[in-house]
């Protein structure tokens, strides 16, 4: 007998975020929505034709991204190499990892005034905001691949006359990918919500400036415009992690 062809999960999300669309469209046109609170999808996408045909967006989508980008890559660079230090090093995360679950423990988003008056209004601030987003993410999910790590595996590598080089690049970096991609997953939205937040809190380009000029202006449709533009960056940028995971980790 044979089966059925079963429909994506994601053409089910299609599916209901086009209703939803429609539906919010329909009660705008009744009367049902405030316009001036919630907007609608036709204002909405009037809202992205105009930043996209005057060079709006792709000026300061441009910004927030490549802010979002040396943010992830720096905090990636920095919470992987962390997470595997303090993973392969017992004595050092018994004396850290308290420190770092502390340190973690602080709210990133009330940090950034301070990080806007150390380092200025410039790229420099947003970049560190961004990656103090991701570091602890890539840290933690690290240590704990490292962990994952069968000990019965290194001692055998070990006992073969391997160096401890080998066993990290043989054994232990093999192990981890899954989790450093897993945190790239997870970093992706934060990375870009970091600069985001520092272009809030002071500059004169990029996403969050627009976001805090329109709601200044209590401009519901822009704002409501530049998330929506916001989710889809992300949205994609997960599904190319996703295309890259199938491709690293085919051997699982």
């Amino acid at each position: 007998m044979k089966r059925k062809p079963s429909v994506s999960p994601g053409v089910w999300t299609c599916v209901g975020l086009v209703l939803a669309v429609i539906l919010w469209e329909a009660a705008a046109a009744a009367g049902h929505v405030n316009l001036f609170f919630f907007s609608c999808p036709s204002q909405i996408w009037a809202e992205f034709l105009e930043m996209l045909n005057n060079g709006t967006m792709a000026s300061h989508l441009s910004t927030t991204l490549k802010e979002a980008g040396l943010g992830l890559l720096l905090g990636g660079v920095l919470g992987t190499a962390t997470g595997l230090t303090l993973g392969t090093h017992p004595r050092l995360s018994r004396a850290l990892m308290p420190l770092m679950t502390g340190l973690n423990g602080l709210p990133k988003l009330a940090l950034g005034p301070l990080i806007i008056i150390w380092f200025g209004l410039g790229i420099k601030s947003k970049v560190i905001m961004s990656a103090l987003m991701v570091f602890f993410i890539f840290t933690f999910n690290l240590y704990s691949g490292v962990l994952s790590v069968e000990r019965e595996l290194i001692t055998a590598v070990k006992l073969l006359g391997g160096t401890r080089q080998q066993v990290m690049r043989k054994v232990i970096w093999p192990a981890s990918i899954p989790w450093l991609l897993t945190s790239l997953r997870t970093a992706l939205g934060l990375s870009i919500s970091g600069a985001i937040v520092g272009e809030y809190l002071g500059a004169s380009k990029g996403m969050g400036w627009v976001l805090a000029a329109s709601t200044a202006r209590f401009d519901v449709g822009r704002v409501l415009c530049c998330v929506a533009v916001i989710v889809v960056i992300v949205v994609l940028g997960d599904a190319v992690v996703r295309l890259l995971e199938r491709k690293l980790l085919r051997w699982r």
